[in-house]
C-alpha cells in the first residue's frame, strides 16, 4: 500500500514560528536604526553644499564668510529643516544641519542637529570635523560612518 503524504507536525511548525520570531526580534530593531542613520546621512549630503560653498569663498577672499555671505541654499528638503551656519572664530566655520521631525526621524526626538566645524585650515585647505551638536545634537549611535570618530 502507499503512504499518503502527512505534511509538518505541530511541533516541527512551532518551532519555525519560534525562530522566525527571535530573528524579528534582533533584526527588526537593527534595521530600524539603519533607516534612521540613512536619513541623517542626507543632511550630511546637503551640508556638503554649505562646505563647498565656504572653501569656495576661503579661498577667493583669505577669510570665512560672514552669515550672510555665505551663498548656500539653507532652505527646507527631504530630511533636513535647514542648513545653517553660525559665526566661529573669523566667521562662518561652523554649519548647523537640523534635520526635520517626520516620522522617519522619531527616534532622534528632540535632538536633530548635526554640526559640522572646521578644526584647521592649513595651506587653505579646511577640515571639518562631524558630530551631533553639544545641547541638540544626534545621537553618536545614528551618525554616519564619517560622523564617528
Amino acid at each position: 500500500m502507499k503512504r499518503v503524504q502527512q505534511g509538518f507536525t505541530l511541533i516541527e511548525l512551532m518551532i519555525v514560528v519560534a525562530i522566525v520570531g527571535i530573528l524579528a526580534a534582533i533584526a527588526l530593531p537593527a534595521y530600524q536604526d539603519y533607516l534612521v542613520r540613512s536619513r541623517v546621512s542626507e543632511g550630511l549630503a546637503r551640508a556638503a553644499e554649505a562646505k563647498t560653498s565656504v572653501a569656495e569663498y576661503l579661498s577667493a577672499n583669505g577669510s570665512f564668510p560672514s552669515t550672510a555671505s555665505a551663498g548656500f541654499n539653507s532652505a527646507a528638503a527631504g530630511q533636513v529643516a535647514s542648513v545653517r551656519c553660525t559665526t566661529g572664530a573669523g566667521g562662518c566655520g561652523i554649519i548647523n544641519v537640523t534635520m526635520s521631525g517626520t516620522p522617519q526621524l522619531r527616534a532622534l526626538g528632540a535632538n536633530r542637529v548635526l554640526t559640522l566645524s572646521s578644526t584647521s585650515t592649513a595651506n587653505g585647505i579646511i577640515v571639518w570635523r562631524c558630530r551631533g551638536a553639544a545641547t541638540d545634537g544626534i545621537n553618536p549611535r545614528f551618525l554616519p560612518g564619517s560622523c564617528k570618530n
